[in-house]
């Protein structure tokens, strides 16, 4: 069940372009191996785009590319529409764009991508998915002709194809019995809750007919995961204490790299209301002790990775016990004869929740309550399973006081998605609570910030938000990944939210326009999307890089 290598000429190095092509000629399936599928393949619940685009099976108008770049998938453009208005205004400055289509731009079941189609998918994720509307709320998106369609929000935005370059904008249609059917590089063949079964879809290039099929495994968590590493071809991703013996294995390789995620811990704030105690909390916390523990990743307050515009940090991340101390004494909890945080009567004592799908938040969970209870706080520490329903219903229940969470800041390459679904007060993924109208205003001055203006209105609210400390960032982590001999080219970038992408598996060309199995002329473009005439495609994978 390998594949057999045709290298060509090129240059690896680290950090730099790469230009060697990989082709590959499929014998069986590729086994991937995950410690998280899509719920279902319903686009408008939760998570499930991210995980669809994740798998290979769903796309967006813009995506984000190797270099971090914003680039058209399926669209071919984007442009500000000036003086006209649309038929519902839903902002008080009214921004106009327009976005056109790629032409010939087929559904996996052979449906051409159209404006009506697009528009429908659109409003139906902003209406239903709480994530679609955390950057624009609502939004107006009315066709135009089959490929252009006009968007407008009800916050407005300079920086639209960052917007629907988010995970959660993944356009679809759904079939005459009601199924949902996306426009990626794959199919999907067979949905079950423990693995996903894909096949080449045959309407995207003119190189379907190259890729094999895919098997998606699901794992319990990353030592499960670890242990089968060896019959798979790709394990992504595996904990630190599961490295040294894999790399003692034959036919494993492990690439390291580092990921845009940031390991954070939101506090509750209902249950935590005094902003001296998660104060003191962040205070005492090591994000340099946390580093070590997880054998790499850099420590920071910051919630944007260093290598962007938008990082600010300048502060010690070495804990401070003896100032944390001190504001919990100005807080009103002082050590008792026990050496434990008490007022009027009742010690301080808290729950910390850490899910398994991430195995870095496992590995941190007891480190942390070590440095709290150094401050006399009792820690009540709780480690959810797999079945996400269990993690949701502490959050929904708000039965957390802390709670340790993995989340790409910069998915798009913007900060305005995550400030806002994490921050705003009507944010959907606000699991701390936060409601600060001083926050909300910030985050409506970043919405319509262009060029430079917009790191400055990020720092404004990065640090509007960081002032009330509803959340602690600790570490942007290294991640891990096993694979086999025939996947030991692999490379992967955008940490996990494109695991299986169009570029994997084909063979490089430069002979133009081709047709594919479906006869459609389309070629795969360097950003994931496809293009109807121009150069070939030239397949990207490195050995080894720092993949943001």
């Amino acid at each position: 069940m390998y594949f057999k290598h045709i290298l060509l000429k090129g240059v690896l190095s680290i950090g730099l372009t790469v230009s060697t092509a990989v082709a590959l000629e499929p014998e069986g399936s590729v086994i991937v191996g995950q410690t998280f599928l899509a719920s279902s393949q319903d686009a408008t619940s939760g998570s499930n785009p991210w995980a669809l685009i994740s798998h290979g099976v769903a796309e967006k108008l813009f995506t984000v590319d190797k270099d971090d770049k914003i680039v058209p998938q399926i669209a071919e453009s984007i442009k500000k529409v000036e003086g006209v208005v649309q038929e519902v205004q839903l902002g008080d400055v009214p921004i106009v764009w327009e976005v056109k289509l790629k032409d010939s731009y087929k559904f996996s079941d052979g449906t051409p991508v159209d404006a009506t189609k697009v528009a429908a998918a659109l409003t139906e994720l902003n209406e239903m998915n709480p994530s679609a509307s955390s950057s624009l709320g609502k939004m107006a998106v009315t066709p135009q002709d089959d490929l252009t369609l006009r968007i407008e929000s009800e916050r407005p935005t300079h920086v639209m194809d960052a917007v629907l370059a988010e995970w959660v904008f993944a356009i679809y249609h759904k079939d005459d019995n009601g199924n949902f059917v996306y426009t990626g590089p794959y199919k999907i063949d067979h949905f079950a809750d423990d693995h996903i079964d894909l096949s080449p879809n045959r309407h995207y290039d003119a190189q379907s007919l190259d890729r094999p099929s895919i098997e998606i495994k699901k794992f319990a968590d990353g030592h499960d995961l670890a242990k089968e590493a060896g019959e798979l071809d790709i394990a992504f991703h595996l904990p630190i204490d599961t490295l040294p013996e894999l790399r003692k294995a034959d036919g494993v390789k492990v690439k390291s790299f580092e990921v845009g995620y940031h390991y954070m811990m939101f506090y509750n704030l209902d249950t935590i209301a005094d902003v001296k105690v998660r104060k003191a909390i962040d205070t005492v916390l090591d994000r340099t002790a946390l580093t070590q523990g997880l054998a790499g990743g850099t420590a920071t307050r910051s919630l944007f990775p260093d290598y962007s515009p938008y990082f600010s940090d300048d502060s010690d991340p070495h804990g401070d016990e003896d100032a944390a101390a001190a504001l919990l004494d100005e807080a009103g909890w002082k050590l008792n004869a026990n050496g434990k945080r008490e007022k009027d009567g009742e010690e301080l004592s808290l729950t910390l929740v850490a899910y398994p799908h991430r195995p870095g938040l496992v590995l941190m969970q007891p480190l942390i309550e070590d440095q709290l209870n150094s401050l006399g706080i009792a820690v009540n520490t709780v480690l959810t399973g797999m079945d996400w329903d269990e993690t949701q219903a502490i959050l929904n229940e708000r039965t957390f006081d802390l709670i340790l969470w993995a989340q790409h800041t910069l998915p798009a390459g913007d900060p305005l998605w995550f400030l806002s679904a994490f921050f705003r007060s009507d944010g959907g993924n606000n699991h701390a609570n936060l409601a600060s109208e001083d926050v909300d205003e910030k985050l409506d001055a970043l919405s319509i910030a262009e060029g430079d203006d917009r790191v400055l209105r990020s720092e404004d609210a990065h640090e509007a938000i960081l002032r009330r400390q509803p959340v602690s960032n600790l570490v942007t982590p290294f991640w891990h990944v096993g694979l086999s001999d025939r996947m030991s080219d692999y490379k992967p970038y955008g940490a996990d939210y494109y695991v299986i992408r169009s570029d994997l598996f084909v063979k490089a060309t430069d002979t133009g326009r081709d047709q594919d199995a479906d006869t459609d002329e389309t070629l795969q473009d360097e950003s994931g999307g496809r293009k109807t005439s121009g150069l070939g495609m030239t397949t990207l994978i490195a050995v080894l890089g720092l993949v943001m």
